[in-house]
């Protein structure tokens, strides 16, 4: 879901197994950058949900322009996470994805208890207007 100037939400509920298996893509390659397509085959996700992951996750994963003038864009790991054991993002990548799902269910918890709450209201609404 996203939201004004390019935030979203949830960006890794229901995403952390194509982040940690783009992670493991980058961790297996002898090469420091990569393009969305070579991650795409090596991880068997499509190049289009590689991107996505890609771009939202910037947390992880940095833009870097490629070698040729034809505008390619390659991507690396950030040196932060590049420093860290693969324990240690795994543990990262999987408390970002608990995080979202709680927020995620709260929110629709909250929802839900209003419209309840609105229900029960407009019932006291109407014993009072139409039987006082």
């Amino acid at each position: 879901m996203s939201i004004f100037l390019g935030f979203s939400f949830f960006r890794f509920y229901r995403r952390q197994y194509k982040i940690l298996a783009i992670y493991e893509a980058f961790e297996e390659s002898s090469k420091r950058t990569l393009h969305p397509i070579e991650i795409g085959r090596e991880t068997q996700l499509h190049t289009l949900d590689v991107m996505k992951v890609l771009s939202t996750t910037p947390e992880l994963f940095v833009k870097v322009p490629g070698r040729t003038s034809k505008g390619v864009n390659m991507y690396a790991l950030r040196s932060s996470v590049i420093v860290q054991g693969s324990d240690a993002v795994t543990a990262y990548i999987n408390r970002l994805a608990r995080r979202d799902r709680i927020l995620y269910y709260t929110m629709w918890f909250m929802i839900v208890v209003f419209f309840i709450v609105a229900g029960i209201r407009s019932i006291a609404l109407v014993r009072t207007l139409f039987f006082a």
